[in-house]
């Protein structure tokens, strides 16, 4: 009985490990796949090969030299048109006059239509000393019209500039081209004199950002356009214009090619972006100048023109083929498990669409199998997270979150409030508007994620809790969460929080004077006292908030020291006499300090900054 117990186990261990080898969906589907492949690939290859070995590379030649004369060309016309819109302002009526007289208005008035109608990236009015008198750049990104009036520096440095305000000419006359490197980037100018009476009493300056300009010559030539005006990586390119260190040139590199494009097209193959690309070179022409620079055309190495008319039969006809028994081998293999797959696609929709209450059958031990049940997972964890993201994305806090979620998870969440007995902090810098004027919006986000980063770090080392930012003020409390403390514990956090705050301030401010910016100057006012704590708002949206006339005091005492100049943290004393009879600093006391918005004086103790 014993020996026919072993012979039936040892057939169905075999025959399980069989079933489960075979039930693979990759066993059904890949295996004949890729036999396929194999084939058609093999064939295809031999064909293509044949084919287009003799003809490849002569096209290929053919192509990137074409691309190469078309962005020459278009160089050449880029040239044309600068020229033509200096003409037309430098001889508009009343332009050398305004220039001999300063007057930034009327050059305003007849640049602009001049600029917006030429579509020019640069224009720049200089006096007969080569100062600025008038500047238009144009803002990457925005409207034809969008231009920033911000004048360069150094002009007179340049040695065009030097060239036309001393009255140089060339055998084609006073006008100048080149590419300059200034604050905005690579430029290419056009620049010629102004004249008055005869008098050249100043420079006009129009021109063309290089990213700009490889953009139209690659539009020209319908391939990726570099351009080196020096070894090095390119200055702009369109073929890897965020890894131009790719494409680099050593200086013995530079000026073979340099050299050699004189009497045929260097080349190159290159690696960009995980493609290879074939690179041929030219000189950059620019008026008398015939070696300003190298400028580059470059095709994907797959790039092949039509191979003609018996190359699209045969391979028309392998791939017809091939679709054909793809086809039938694919319809037999489908069969199999397609009713599955188009319930767990049916499904997905449903999830699409919104529906987080489906659910899948899992059926079996492949892959479907498992892919069904981690579905059904994924359903279970998007419907927990949508009631998390609904929630928490109203919060501002870690410890709000937090309370938040534990109060869901015990199905109490209510709109309702406390009342308790905390400290509030609230922080606003001083001067902002002045702080900020003269600077791009990216400048004063970045200057105040950099600032808010430390702020929230120092209220949170102390056991705050950051409520709301208010553009640049910030309002935290402490004692509330995540667990009420005594008032003189949360008076001793949020006064030692706002120390903190004041040491992070210096900080930064040691490293902006190093940097030639304005310091940051805070106005901070702690006050304890009794606080309304809860959710506020409606049931389809609401947030924590801290409400009561402790706010209030704290704010206001944050705004003293626009009276106080010395100070820039003020403590209520309701606070302060929670600090215990050896405060851990060291404070002034002011008295008694009228606020605004309040009818009865506010007794103050203030630090110096």
């Amino acid at each position: 009985m014993t020996q026919r117990k072993n012979e039936t186990k040892v057939p169905q261990s075999q025959w399980a490990r069989l079933r489960y080898m075979l039930a693979q969906l990759r066993i059904k589907i890949t295996v004949p796949y890729v036999l396929l492949a194999l084939i058609v690939t093999f064939a295809a290859a031999f064909i293509v090969t044949r084919l287009l070995a003799s003809l490849l590379e002569d096209r290929f030649h053919a192509a990137l030299t074409d691309a190469g004369r078309k962005a020459a060309d278009s160089l050449a016309a880029l040239e044309e048109e600068q020229l033509a819109a200096w003409r037309n302002l430098a001889f508009s009526e009343g332009f050398d006059k305004a220039v001999v007289t300063g007057d930034r208005a009327a050059l305003e008035q007849i640049a602009v239509p001049v600029a917006v109608n030429h579509q020019l990236d640069a224009l720049e009015v200089l006096n007969r000393d080569g100062a600025s008198l008038f500047a238009m750049y144009h803002i990457p990104g925005g409207s034809v019209a969008d231009y920033d009036a911000t004048p360069g520096t150094g002009r007179d440095a340049w040695p065009t500039v030097q060239a036309v305000l001393q009255k140089q000419t060339d055998p084609l006359g006073d006008k100048y081209a080149a590419f300059i490197e200034t604050e905005r980037g690579w430029i290419f100018y056009t620049l010629g004199p102004i004249h008055h009476e005869g008098q050249v009493v100043g420079a006009l300056l129009v021109g063309t950002y290089l990213d700009h300009l490889v953009a139209r010559l690659d539009a020209a030539a319908l391939a990726r356009v570099s351009i080196y005006l020096n070894a090095g990586p390119p200055q702009a390119s369109t073929l890897a214009p965020t890894t131009p260190a790719l494409l680099a040139l050593d200086a013995d590199t530079f000026h073979e090619y340099l050299e050699r494009q004189t009497y045929q097209s260097p080349r190159r193959d290159i690696q960009v972006g995980g493609r290879s690309y074939a690179e041929v070179f030219g000189g950059l022409k620019v008026r008398l100048i015939q070696n300003a620079g190298l400028f580059s055309v470059a095709l994907p190495l797959s790039f092949v023109t039509d191979s003609g008319s018996a190359t699209r039969e045969s391979m028309l006809s392998l791939f017809g083929v091939f679709i054909i028994v793809v086809m039938i081998v694919g319809m037999i293999i489908a069969n199999a498990v397609v009713r599955r797959v188009q319930r767990l696609a049916t499904a997905t929709r449903q999830v699409a669409g919104g529906d987080l209450n489906v659910q899948v059958d899992v059926k079996g031990i492949d892959e479907i199998a498992a892919l069904s049940h981690d579905f059904n997972q994924m359903v279970n964890q998007l419907r927990e997270g949508r009631l998390y993201r609904d929630l928490l994305g109203m919060t501002a806090s870690p410890e709000v979150a937090t309370r938040l979620r534990d109060e869901l998870k015990q199905g109490r969440l209510e709109l309702g409030a406390q009342t308790i007995e905390a400290t509030i902090l609230f922080a606003d810098i001083r001067g902002f508007t002045t702080l900020s004027e003269g600077h791009e919006p990216a400048y004063i986000i970045d200057m105040l994620n950099e600032y808010f980063q430390g702020i929230v770090a120092v209220i949170r080392e102390h056991n705050g809790v950051v409520n709301k930012f208010i553009g640049d003020a910030v309002l935290a409390f402490f004692g509330v969460l995540p667990e009420n403390t005594p008032p003189e514990q949360s008076a001793r956090d949020a006064v030692a929080a706002a120390l903190g705050m004041l040491d992070y301030v210096a900080t930064i401010n040691r490293r902006r004077l190093a940097q030639g910016e304005l310091p940051i100057r805070l106005g901070i006012g702690v006050n304890t006292g009794p606080v309304v704590a809860g959710i506020l708002g409606s049931e389809v949206r609401f947030e924590y908030a801290i409400l009561g006339d402790t706010v209030n005091v704290a704010q206001r005492l944050s705004d003293l020291n626009k009276v106080f100049p010395d100070y820039d943290l003020f403590i209520h004393d309701t606070t302060w006499l929670r600090l215990g009879p050896t405060p851990s600093v060291e404070a002034d006391h002011l008295g008694d300090v009228e606020v605004k918005g309040r009818v009865q004086p506010v007794n103050t103790y203030a630090v110096k900054a």
